[in-house]
């Protein structure tokens, strides 16, 4: 089956935000391969969330103490985080002009 419509990155992403709800893991085909985006909330000591990506099944980057305001960097595109909701979601908002030295990333 053939479609008209071009390929979306981000098929979740609406109006430059992009929600990551709780234990969903997120599928994004960039460069070939296929990326893996899971989202964790914790509440000690205070709220913050965890983003972990996989590439092609193997570990790349783990972003922790993530409180709004930081900077994740998801298949070669910034992000911002913008709220941090206990066992919902880590809302992300499109980031332009941000090295990958300031996002933090832990990991390749």
């Amino acid at each position: 089956m053939t479609t008209d419509r071009p390929q979306v990155k981000y098929p979740f992403e609406f109006d430059g935000r992009w929600v990551l709800r709780y234990h969903v893991p997120y599928t994004v085909e960039h460069d070939g391969a296929t990326h893996r985006i899971l989202a964790t909330i914790f509440a000690d000591p205070s709220v913050h969330g965890r983003i972990q990506i996989n590439r092609d099944g193997q570990f790349i980057a783990e972003y922790d103490e993530l409180v709004p305001g930081s900077k994740v960097e998801i298949t070669g595109d910034e992000w911002r985080v913008t709220e941090v909701e206990y066992r919902t979601h880590v809302a992300l908002e499109r980031v332009t002009g941000v090295t990958k030295e300031e996002t933090g990333a832990q990991g390749e």
